[in-house]
């Protein structure tokens, strides 16, 4: 046992936690860019839409899917006490994700290219994707540990 009072049997539990923590959420950031992704290109099809505007439509609708699929498979047990709270943090975090996104393919809209767009909102969404796991398990889904006296009563 360390000076902190955990095991090294304690450490491979919290590791595998966080393990399939990622790879869940992992799954469902997959989930979600794929619907961004196709709705996005659709939208684009035909240069009827702006780029920009495509990409906010796009992106919310990964954020709505993104809330629910995380609350339910990611993030299960954590959360914050007011659910108005969570949601307002989890849209933080994701506005965030949307602004970095829209300055990625508003840089190269004037390319047209869909191939250099896809590109860009693809790179944009894996720095956002790693921003947000880190905010959402921190700030968003936190997990409160219970402190217990010797006798396992809480203090």
């Amino acid at each position: 046992m360390s000076s902190s009072g955990t095991t090294s049997a304690d450490r491979g539990t919290r590791l595998r936690g966080i393990a399939r923590q990622v790879s869940t959420f992992g799954a469902v950031s997959v989930a979600t860019t794929i619907l961004d992704f196709a709705l996005f290109n659709v939208l684009i099809l035909g240069d009827s839409v702006p780029v920009v505007a495509a990409n906010t439509t796009s992106y919310s609708a990964g954020i709505v899917a993104s809330y629910l699929l995380n609350k339910r498979f990611t993030f299960t047990g954590g959360g914050r006490d007011k659910q108005s709270h969570e949601v307002a943090l989890f849209l933080l975090f994701n506005i965030l994700g949307l602004g970095l996104n829209n300055l990625a393919v508003g840089l190269v809209a004037d390319v047209r290219s869909t191939l250099v767009l896809n590109v860009m909102k693809l790179l944009a969404g894996v720095v956002a994707a790693i921003v947000k796991f880190v905010g959402f398990r921190r700030w968003v889904y936190p997990i409160v540990v219970a402190h217990t006296d010797e006798d396992g009563a809480p203090v």
